[in-house]
C-alpha cells in the first residue's frame, strides 16, 4: 500500500506534502525536547562544576592551612633544636674553658711553688753569704788580734 502524503489546500489548492510537515513538526518537537534536556544537563554540569570548584577552593584552603600549621610546627621544632644545640655548645664551651682554667691554675700553682722555692733558696744563699762574710770578718779580726798579740809579745821580748 502506498501512502498518500500529498493533500490539496482547500483554500488555494496548493499541494502540500503531509509527510514533510509532520517530519518538520516531529523534528521541531524532538529538537525542543533534546534542547530542554540538554539545557537541563548543562545546568546539572554547571552545578557540578560549581560544586567541584567550591570543593577545590576548600581543598586549597585546607592545604594552605595545613602548610601554615606544618611551617609553624617546623619553625617551633627548629627553634627547639637550635636552643638545645646552643645549650649543648654552651656547656661544652664552659667545660673546655673550665678544663683550660684548671690546667692554667695548676700551672700557676706549680710556678708559684717554684717561685717560693727559688725565693727560699735565694734567702738561704743570702743568709749563707752573710754568715760567710761575718765568719770571714770574724776570722780576719781574730787573725788581726793574734797578729797584734804576736807582734806585741815580740816587741816585749
Amino acid at each position: 500500500m502506498e501512502e498518500i502524503t500529498q493533500i490539496k489546500c482547500p483554500n488555494c489548492g496548493t499541494s502540500i506534502d503531509v509527510q514533510n510537515i509532520l517530519a518538520h513538526q516531529l523534528e521541531d518537537e524532538i529538537k525542543k525536547k533534546y534542547q530542554s534536556e540538554l539545557a537541563a544537563e548543562r545546568k546539572k554540569v554547571d552545578h557540578e562544576q560549581e560544586k567541584l570548584d567550591a570543593a577545590k577552593r576548600d581543598f586549597e584552603e585546607q592545604r594552605r592551612k595545613e602548610n601554615e600549621q606544618f611551617e609553624e610546627v617546623l619553625a617551633k621544632k627548629l627553634k627547639e633544636e637550635r636552643a638545645t644545640l646552643e645549650a649543648k655548645l654552651k656547656s661544652k664551651i664552659i667545660e673546655e674553658q673550665t678544663e683550660q682554667f684548671n690546667a692554667l691554675q695548676k700551672e700557676l700553682d706549680e710556678k708559684s711553688t717554684q717561685i717560693k722555692e727559688l725565693n727560699r733558696t735565694k734567702a738561704e744563699i743570702e743568709k749563707l753569704k752573710r754568715e760567710k762574710t761575718e765568719l770571714k770578718d770574724l776570722i780576719e779580726a781574730e787573725a788581726q788580734q793574734r797578729l797584734n798579740e804576736t807582734l806585741c809579745t815580740r816587741r816585749l821580748n
